[in-house]
């Protein structure tokens, strides 16, 4: 037990020259993200180059091992974004790219006009506050998704996004229930993937639109004939919306 405690794994090494030029939750936070990219090479090198060098991060284990909150976490995104050293998916903020060479050469520059220049390039201004803001939005949404199939699971985040751009209200338990209405009408995917589709592009949060929809327009046609559907899903058939 004393060993796991005082293991090197419970440590984190900072750069205290990052520290000073930007603040100690962006050294931190930096330091725990090379931790997970070495683990990323070593165990899905092949997964990361097929992404272009994209990864994905669980927030909640960086809180824990950094005590930053996934709010400071974003924050640091965005701070590292203006300075071109990580990129964020736009559709996934839990989705990074890192370029450890930008990083090595602010680590190394000495001049203090530049390290000034960089401080300033990196300060958030309204703007980026609020695209943190819309970036915790769409994780907490995101963390409401429960679907295993990876193109469902892309669509539905699809289905957020154009949500959130439509800039209309939506909250955790809207994408709760609106799987468990995909789910409980049916049990086919092609089906599932035209839904989510309707949904996304006119923007709607209420599943019974795309369902009524899908059913006048597609429901008929060869694609989709002889598909078995669950009933009860909650909601009145019958229901002109």
């Amino acid at each position: 037990m004393y060993c796991d405690l005082m293991s090197p794994y419970n440590y984190l090494q900072v750069n205290t020259k990052l520290a000073n030029v930007l603040n100690l939750n962006c050294a931190v936070y930096w330091a725990e993200l090379l931790n997970i990219y070495a683990r990323v090479i070593n165990k899905k090198r092949d997964e990361l180059l097929n992404n272009q060098g994209y990864f994905d991060l669980d927030r909640n284990y960086i809180t824990g091992r950094t005590t930053l909150s996934v709010e400071d976490q974003l924050h640091c995104d965005a701070a590292f974004e203006k300075l071109e050293i990580i990129f964020q998916d736009p559709q996934n903020p839990n989705r990074i790219k890192i370029d450890i060479e930008k990083m090595y050469a602010l680590i190394v520059e000495d001049d203090p006009s530049v390290i000034k220049g960089l401080q300033k390039k990196a300060k958030l201004k309204r703007d980026d506050e609020t695209a943190v803001k819309r970036a915790m939005v769409r994780n907490n949404l995101q963390l409401a998704l429960t679907e295993t199939d990876a193109e469902l699971l892309d669509a539905l985040k699809q289905w957020i996004e154009a949500v959130i751009e439509a800039k209309k209200p939506i909250t955790k338990a809207s994408v709760e229930i609106y799987q468990k209405n995909l789910n409980n009408y049916t049990d086919n995917k092609a089906v599932k993937l035209k839904i989510i589709e309707i949904s996304t592009a006119n923007s709607w949060v209420e599943f019974a639109y795309a369902r009524d929809c899908y059913e006048k327009n597609y429901k008929h046609n060869g694609a989709f004939i002889g598909v078995q559907q669950k009933q009860n899903i909650g909601i009145d058939p019958n229901k002109k919306f």
